[in-house]
């Protein structure tokens, strides 16, 4: 009794709320009012007799059983919109519309190229795309929740199918008055009497490790460093003038007050854009998305 009396509504809030833990961005994505998503919760678990979710102040958080219970129920979810997808292509009507997952670099050059081109084929399309973190991006896919994802290489792809789409080169961001702004390309050894601001990401460890490696061995001592989370705390130290940076070149992309960019000849850490989905029953508006990335990336 209580599968026949669960609606699909009940099933997609709750998997949204598991993606967002939090109810205002899940009301948002769900296109609803956060009332109305905590009442469908709450219809939820009056159906099924325990609690799926406990919610504080200040966070929420799936229960043991909530989290069984969404395994299956996205599973569920997955089967729908697979057998949704092979009918309408059967029936000459296929979708139109995808759901695209990013990193938020990609928001800066590449993503508005590739969708420009994808527009030429798919002018009406629905094109829903969501900002996250790689590995967050990894489980959107395999669930199901998105169709495609541009990000860093996962360390664990699981399931997914993951290409790489190109290569990104780093550069060394200082304040334009800098003594070092004078020097078109710089190298290594030139950095030894800077104070150097040092990225530590956990899903481009790989690549700053080889940078601090690389410095190491053009004879920087690394430890004295400011250490920041993301590229872009970097750049605000950066900013503010407490050293100079080694990031990733689609920063030089941005406008920033005062601040330049400088190329490094003798570094060779990179790090990698690839495209991830999963193979199975694979729309063909994701399989046109997937091949205009490729051809923008070459």
């Amino acid at each position: 009794m209580v599968s026949r009396s669960t609606e699909v509504r009940h099933l997609q809030a709750l998997s949204v709320l598991a993606q967002e833990l939090h109810f205002g961005r899940a009301a948002s994505r769900l296109h609803m009012t956060q009332p109305a998503l905590s009442q469908l919760v709450r219809d939820l678990e009056t159906k099924l007799g325990f609690r799926l979710v406990e919610r504080t102040t200040r966070r929420v958080l799936l229960t043991g059983p909530g989290q069984t219970f969404l395994k299956d129920a996205e599973e569920i979810l997955q089967h729908l919109d697979r057998a949704i997808e092979t009918a309408r292509t059967e029936a000459g009507q296929a979708s139109n519309s995808i759901r695209i997952g990013a990193i938020l670099p990609t928001a800066f050059g590449f993503l508005p190229e590739v969708l420009a081109t994808f527009r030429h084929r798919y002018a009406g399309a629905l094109i829903h795309i969501e900002n996250r973190e790689s590995q967050q991006l990894v489980t959107a896919v395999e669930t199901g929740a998105l169709h495609v994802a541009l990000l860093r290489p996962p360390q664990n792809a699981g399931t997914l199918h993951v290409e790489c789409l190109r290569r990104e080169q780093f550069v060394v961001a200082m304040r334009t008055n800098h003594p070092l702004a004078r020097i078109e390309v710089l190298r290594l050894r030139d950095l030894k009497e800077a104070r150097i601001v040092r990225i530590s990401r956990g899903d481009l460890r790989e690549a700053f490790h080889e940078i601090d490696e690389q410095l190491e061995a053009a004879g920087l001592n690394i430890e004295p460093s400011q250490h920041a989370d993301t590229t872009l705390t970097a750049m605000a130290f950066v900013s503010a003038g407490d050293g100079v940076s080694i990031v990733p070149s689609w920063t030089a992309g941005l406008t920033w007050k005062d601040v330049c960019f400088r190329q490094l000849n003798d570094l060779s850490a990179s790090i990698d854009l690839s495209i991830a989905w999963e193979a199975t029953n694979l729309p063909p508006i994701a399989e046109h998305f997937i091949e205009v990335a490729r051809r923008t990336a070459a």
